[in-house]
């Protein structure tokens, strides 16, 4: 049974519906997925009747904003049951996300006389374009060529992740764990591209003291090293071991590392605890 248990919807930076991805990934011939949207459940209840009526094997997801030593990494949680506590992390994550955007059209509006704060706050768009309000609006008022340019612009005004009240990965792993979900460290490739395998050990080993789950060690931008360091190291601390391609629907097609299924991975290959 092939997994993918990383993917987008609508509901936050992907394109397509509960339904779509669930309708995709059989067509693709996975048989065990999930929906981690970005600091969002809204999906899971149209995905969970997707996958009970067209007979998917599934667990609900959801993907994390975190602080981790003064770093934004990601968790997946898995397998929850949501309590009030952990809702308010899940939002919180949300609410930080988005005030990013807001403080940022803030500081453009002193530069370009065509943005506002207002403007920015009666702004829409159509998210099965998938991607997030900000770099939208910089897109459609003429500030970038691409979408993904947008997040160049939230660099170079300094907004950067480590200046807002993201939760931490202590306070993260301790609410998933009471909701009796499991935290994994998300692509840890996006973090550790120019780090020594030493150095990744040594982050890995504390996020085991905090008592993390496992590692998403299967990842389409992974090298083969860090793909082989991360299996033996959760083979050898007796953590999970998933996969997951990232899929955000049409915005993977523009970057074509993420396809829904693009890492064949069986669930033998893996170790789950579901």
């Amino acid at each position: 049974m092939l997994v993918d248990l990383h993917m987008h919807s609508y509901y936050s930076d992907g394109s397509f519906s509960p339904r779509e991805v669930v309708e995709l990934a059989k067509e693709k011939g996975l048989g065990f997925i999930s929906i981690t949207d970005h600091n969002t459940i809204e999906a899971h209840e149209e995905f969970e009747l997707a996958c009970q009526e067209l007979g998917m094997n599934y667990v609900l997801g959801v993907e994390l904003d975190c602080v981790f030593n003064n770093r934004s990494i990601h968790l997946l949680a898995y397998d929850f049951k949501v309590n009030d506590e952990f809702a308010a992390i899940i939002k919180k994550s949300r609410q930080q996300l988005d005030q990013m955007g807001v403080d940022l059209i803030k500081l453009m509006e002193k530069d370009y006389d065509h943005l506002s704060s207002q403007d920015y706050e009666a702004y829409s768009y159509d998210r099965r374009l998938g991607g997030f309000k900000g770099i939208h609006y910089l897109h459609d008022r003429g500030l970038t060529e691409t979408l993904m340019d947008g997040l160049k612009i939230y660099r170079d005004y300094h907004i950067f992740y480590k200046d807002y009240d993201f939760p931490t990965v202590e306070e993260a792993i301790k609410q998933i764990h009471q909701c009796g979900g499991k935290a994994i460290l998300a692509h840890p490739g996006k973090y550790y591209r120019h780090h020594s395998m030493s150095e990744v050990g040594a982050d890995f080993e504390q996020l085991v003291s905090i008592h993390i789950d496992g590692i998403e060690c299967y990842y389409p931008i992974h090298s083969q090293e860090l793909t082989e360091y991360c299996v033996k190291f959760c083979e050898e601390h007796d953590l999970m071991i998933t996969v997951g391609c990232d899929c955000h629907g049409e915005m993977s097609k523009k970057e074509s590392e993420y396809i829904m299924g693009c890492i064949k991975k069986d669930v033998s290959d893996l170790r789950l605890k579901f």
